[in-house]
């Protein structure tokens, strides 16, 4: 018993080194397998206790505490002697501008939020701080560099020093992602935080307070546990909250209202006094102004005086100006006049003498071109001459041309009809040589067939067998010679072809001499019809060019006739004018002595004027100087009065408004109100985990595919290793072995293999895959290296469920084939019976198929277990490739899709609820005036809570009062079909991924909680959507819900073309600035930080994307090994039948060809599925991802199909170069 088991041991060694390359398929599928599931199911895990270790660590709050009056030392001690509060701290912040970013300053932490050192050192003096790297990079600054602040106008008192020495560099657990939280200034958002200590802040209260809850270190920070007790901490500090605010709220507004009663006391006493100074001034310049006023009216008296003589001589000079200019405009006219007929008289002269000039050139050119003229006619005639000769030759060429080629026609035809009848004997020839190779063949198998049969008489009755072995050798030698008599038949009928090959042949070289020769006839007479061609077209050019030159000819003789006629007129017209000319001359120069006698008494009359205006003049400004200096003394005295009334009605009224302002303030002041928040409102923590669950969502589905084709390649593997053993199986039960026995050896290597790979597997992929993932996360979190969370019970579990698949396959194969008896077992296997496939119905196809393409449909469709097998293999694996790149387009279309097509706005305000319609008009005043801006619009953006049946989400709600203009912002439509999605006044509108959570449709009711107003609203559409969620209803349908009109406290920003982050960094300054804006939110911000969050998704895809291309190549590899070893007789047998490797090769390579398209059909199919499938299951409830695949997601994933079955083919061809031909000569027994 000893020995036998010990050669079943030897015997399953062999195997494993005989079939090495099967076992490291197997193996090869375990590892990655295992190494997929483990890696996947491990990095979330691993993650998150990297991340809890860290919050342990640095002693991370459990939760804070807000308040919108600030908080108290008193407040922060009675938080920290609540019940069930561990300890509790204080933090103070404000924000300031480091250059171009927005820091966050924080006081440092002493015993909760600890910070971690990467470089240098934690600060030790008031004017030293530590920031994180990313600020450093930002401006380009090192540890020892000066760090400047730049404070907000109301905030700039807030620090002792705006100066410090960067000397570290740290990490807070407090900002474990790239989101810093939002600011007032800038962009809206905060770009990196700066610690430094406490003494540097002015103010004595407290912007935070911080608490960690006692016993919840010791809890898994993403554990339910830790939630519910964080959640019930939080709700039992509510009572505290409200006491304290009320006791905040009440001491602040009493100190307030009494420093307010004694200021207004001090302006009253003050304002008095004022008034009795200014009314003592005002009575003296009013005894001024009178002295003033009589003075005035005396001046103005002589002032008329004087005014009224000077007009009077005025008018009289004017009347004789008038006349004197009268009488130079009419000398000037006549001279013009004199000047431009004299003028015109040269004109005409000189266009005479050069008219006579063109008419003489004109003349000689006419008797030129007449010349040019008779010259061309006489060529054109001798050209003629010549085409109509050459045209008779070229005629009779042609004829002659025509006869040659209807005679080569004639031949070319008989030809043919010798050639066709030629390929029909050819054709019937080589059928009957295939049929007589097919019989052969055939009946060789059937005397091996034979053979084999009669092999079990070879002991028991040896006479017997060579009776019966020598009767079939009888009969297979009178077959054979039947055979050869065809052959000898068949080589007669292929000589008589073969002669009338030859005789076609020479005919087919006269044939082509006698083409050749009208080819050349041809190309000679179409050289001579060009030639002529030519000619014609150049003689009808030239009688074209003929006609228009006699034509121009007869034009020039007209024009020369009637250019002598109108020279002679000229000159006539000359003559006169020229007599006309000289009396206008003697005229003009008598006016003009006319004309100077008069200006003479003219201006002697104005220098007479001119002396006595003079005299009256400075009287008057005598006495205006007097006037005007007592008119500055007024000025002075007034002015000063009105300063000093202005300034103290300004003083006066500044302090008024400084106290109604600060009453209105003081009256104004809310509640105080504490807000007792869980670690899980910062947006870094959450993030965090939010990723970290998708990773593992990815891990709830892909490792099952993996393992359903591991598996399955696994099955096929087994099944075929024992089918190929079957004989020796019978022999081994023949012989007594039980069948556990039989069955260890193939268990052991199934089981061997797949617990070898599994170990690796889990080594590789509990490292490797969640580091690679964590290193992704580490480029949007600040988390340290990642610790590896022991989780032995996955470790087992998946290394036994890669062991359970496979040996579960071998243990299947073997029972399923040792359910037979020995002497079946002994024998091969029945082949299958011949019988057509389907593709032998299709007679139109299957007549064009040649003779091994037919073997190879046959091979294809006749073993259908093969092929099956192969194709669900190889669409297994194309289906997770198409899966892998589907989902990367999935994650980040949806980016393009939200902020391009359905968001159209770039930025969105939030209004200060208690701003007035002032604030609102002057924020509207200057984005209308902005030239970034290109419009903009009010609307109403509530967060509320929608529910149905118990499922309840949080959502945006917008209201739109004009829904044409809502277009210009935000886009509602159908993601399926397109078509826009309009408001109606009696429903709301749900975003796809609202209406999936709460599993509503067109119909359904949904009731809106807003601040505890509940109201049923109908489902009226459902609107594209991709991040967040958000319910939209007009304003008409706001108010019949709610029973009032939606206030304004919103509004969306359309940027004009070209406008970059700097400009919407000036806008938001701006704005930030104005009363009425509470908060600005960028859309590029929002959207870098989802691209952020999505590319660590992405990583995850990468990994699944590789391990199905490994895969894929696996079992394209595993499947055409097992092919050629299952198939290395028949190859072997072709190999002796006269197959080149070549051939042999395309012998396979058309199956395995066809077995791929097959299967990567299938898999483009199951991809589809399986995309959609996978989208729904790692979707996160805020974001919903794109519902299809890329087309190029299938052509990537058809193509590295594709490529791995040409590199598994490569492969293929060198093994069956090495197939031997003996082989086909041994029984299968």
């Amino acid at each position: 018993m000893v020995t036998r088991k010990n050669r079943l041991a030897t015997d399953a060694l062999r195997e494993v080194k005989n079939t090495f390359s099967r076992y490291l398929s197997i193996l090869v599928l375990a590892a990655l397998a295992v190494a997929f599931l483990s890696g996947l199911r491990t990095a979330a895990p691993d993650m998150q206790y990297t991340a809890d270790r860290y919050y342990d660590r640095t002693r991370l709050m459990d939760g804070y505490v807000l308040s919108t009056l600030g908080l108290t030392q008193g407040d922060v001690d009675a938080l920290a002697g609540a019940a069930g509060v561990e300890a509790a701290e204080g933090c103070r912040d404000v924000d300031a501008i480091a250059i171009d970013c927005i820091v966050n300053v924080r006081s440092m932490p002493e015993r909760l939020n600890l910070l971690e050192v990467e470089e240098g050192r934690l600060p030790q003096r008031g004017d030293e701080c530590v920031t994180e790297s990313l600020l450093l990079v930002k401006l380009g600054l090192q540890v020892g560099d000066t760090l400047e602040l730049v404070m907000a106008e109301d905030h700039e008192d807030d620090l002792e020093r705006t100066s410090y020495t960067i000397v570290g560099v740290v990490n807070s657990p407090l900002y474990v992602s790239l989101d810093r939280g939002a600011s007032a200034l800038g962009s809206g958002s905060v770009d990196a935080f700066v610690y430094v200590p406490g003494e540097n802040f002015t103010f004595d209260h407290y912007t935070c307070a911080y608490f960690t809850g006692e016993g919840l270190a010791a809890l898994d920070s993403y554990g339910d546990d830790y939630e519910d007790r964080l959640d019930a901490l939080a709700d039992s500090l509510e009572p505290l909250a409200d006491q304290r605010a009320q006791l905040r709220y009440d001491t602040l507004i009493g100190e307030a209202q009494d420093e307010l009663d004694d200021a207004r006391k001090e302006f009253e006493q003050a304002k008095a006094d004022a008034e009795r100074e200014l009314a003592d001034a005002w009575q003296e310049l009013q005894d001024g102004r009178r002295e003033l006023d009589d003075g005035w009216a005396e001046y103005r008296e002589g002032q008329e005086t004087l005014e009224r003589e000077v007009a009077d001589a005025q008018r009289e000079l004017a009347d004789a100006l008038a006349d004197l200019r009268q009488g130079e405009a009419d000398l000037a006219d006549g001279r013009q006049k004199y000047e431009d007929g004299l003028t015109e008289y040269q004109d005409g002269l000189q266009k005479y003498e050069d008219g006579w000039a063109e008419y003489q050139d004109g003349l000689a050119e006419f008797e030129d071109g007449r010349a040019k003229y008779e010259d061309g006619l006489a060529e054109y005639e001798e050209g003629k001459a010549k085409y109509e000769d050459g045209l008779a030759k070229y005629e009779d060429g042609l004829a002659e041309l025509e006869w040659g080629e209807a005679s080569y026609l004639s031949g070319q035809a008989e030809y043919r009809r010798g050639k066709a009848q030629y390929d029909s004997g050819l054709k019937e020839y080589e059928q009957n040589k295939a049929l007589l190779e097919q019989q052969e063949a055939e009946g060789r198998a059937q005397l091996e067939a034979a053979l084999a049969a009669l092999e079990p008489m070879k002991d028991t009755d040896p006479a017997g067998y060579a009776a019966a072995v020598e009767q079939l050798m009888k009969e297979a030698a009178a077959g054979q010679a039947q055979l050869e008599a065809a052959k000898a038949q068949l080589e007669a009928g292929k000589a008589v072809l073969d002669a009338s090959k030859a005789q076609l042949d020479a005919a087919a070289a006269e044939l082509d001499a006698a083409q050749w020769e009208l080819s050349q006839g041809r190309a000679e007479l179409n050289e001579a019809k060009k030639e002529l061609d030519e000619a014609k077209a150049e003689l009808d050019q030239a009688e074209r060019e003929l006609a228009d030159a006699k034509a121009e000819v007869d034009r020039g003789q007209a024009e020369l006739d009637e250019a002598k006629r109108e020279l002679d007129d000229a000159k006539v017209e000359l003559a006169d004018a020229l007599a006309e000319l000289e009396d206008a001359k003697a005229e003009l120069d008598q006016g003009e002595i006319d004309l100077r006698d008069g200006w003479a008494e003219y201006n002697d009359g104005v220098a007479e004027l001119a002396k006595a205006r003079r005299e009256g003049e400075q009287e008057l400004a005598d006495a205006l100087v007097e006037l005007n200096d007592g008119e500055a003394e007024y000025a002075d005295g007034l002015k000063e009065y009105e300063d000093g009334r202005r300034k103290a009605d300004e003083e006066i009224a500044d302090a008024q408004q400084k106290l109604d302002d600060a009453q209105a303030e003081l009256d104004d002041v809310e509640e105080c109100e504490w807000y007792v928040l869980s670690r899980f409102t910062n947006a870094g923590i959450v993030g965090y985990s939010q990723d970290s669950d998708r990773v593992s969502n990815l891990a709830s589905v892909c490792p099952v595919i993996f393992f359903l084709v591991a598996a399955l390649t696994c099955l096929t593997t087994m099944t075929r290793m024992v089918e190929e053993q079957r004989t020796q199986i019978g022999s081994l039960k023949a012989l007594g072995f039980s069948r556990l026995a039989i069955s260890k050896k193939y268990i052991a290597y199934a089981f061997s293999a797949s617990l070898i790979g599994g170990i690796l597997g889990l080594l590789i992929g509990c490292t490797l895959i969640p580091a690679v993932i964590a290193n992704a996360f580490n480029i949007m979190y600040a988390i340290p290296a990642l610790e590896f969370k022991p989780q032995p019970g996955l470790y087992v579990g998946a290394v036994l469920a890669a062991v359970a698949c496979t040996t579960g396959a071998a243990l299947w194969a073997c029972l399923s084939t040792l359910m037979d008896t020995p002497a079946n077992l002994m024998r091969p296997r029945a082949p299958k019976a011949g019988k057509r496939v389907f593709l032998e119905y299709v007679r139109p196809l299957w007549k064009r198929l040649t003779f091994t393409w037919k073997v190879t449909m046959r091979n294809l469709f006749r073993y259908q277990r093969r092929f099956w097998m192969t194709v669900i293999g190889i669409g297994g694996c194309t289906a997770l490739i198409v899966t892998g790149f589907g989902l990367h387009e999935s994650i980040f279309s949806i980016l393009n899709q939200q902020f391009d097509h359905v968001f159209l706005y770039d930025a969105i305000l939030g209004l200060d609820k208690k701003a007035g319609e002032d604030k609102l008009e002057a924020v509207d005043d200057y984005l209308a005036g902005s030239p970034w801006v290109e419009d903009h619009l009010l609307t109403n953006q509530t967060l509320l809570e929608a529910s149905t049946g118990g499922l309840a989400q949080d959502a945006y709600l917008f209201v739109v009062d004009d829904q044409e203009r809502f277009r210009q912002f935000i886009q509602l439509g159908h993601r399926t079909d397109g078509q826009p999605v309009a408001l109606s006044g009696d429903g709301v509108v749900v975003t796809e991924k609202l209406s999936e959570l709460l599993e509503v449709s067109v119909g359904d009711t949904v009731t809106l909680n807003n601040d505890g107003r509940r109201v049923e609203a109908r489902v009226a559409d459902i609107t594209e959507n991709y991040a967040y969620h958000y319910i939209y209803l007009s304003a008409e349908c706001y108010q019949a819900l709610f029973g009032e009109a939606a206030e304004h406290n919103a509004m969306l920003l359309r940027y004009a073309e070209g406008t970059g982050e700097a400009e919407s960094d000036t806008v938001s300054n701006h704005l930030m600035a104005l009363d009425g804006v509470a908060s600005y939110s960028y859309i590029a911000t929002l959207r870098d930080n989802f691209t952020d969050s999505m590319e660590a998704i992405d990583y995850a895809v990468v990994i699944i994307i590789t391990a199905a291309a490994a895969l894929a190549f696996v079992v394209l590899y595993n499947l055409t090994n097992i092919n050629i070893t299952e198939r290395t007789r028949e190859l072997a047998t072709l190999k002796v039948l006269g197959f080149y490797d070549k051939e042999t090769t395309a012998y396979v390579y058309r199956e395995n060809m066809f077995l791929t398209l097959f299967g990567i059909a299938l898999g483009l199919v199951l991809g589809r599925f399986l995309h959609a499938w996978m989208v729904l299951t790692v979707e996160v409830e805020m974001v919903m991802f794109g519902r299809t695949a890329p087309p190029y997601a299938y052509v990537l994933a058809a193509a590295l199909t594709v490529v791995f079955s040409i590199a598994v083919n490569v492969a293929a061809h060198f093994r069956l170069k090495k197939v031997d031909m003996v082989e086909s000569l041994k029984t299968v027994e």
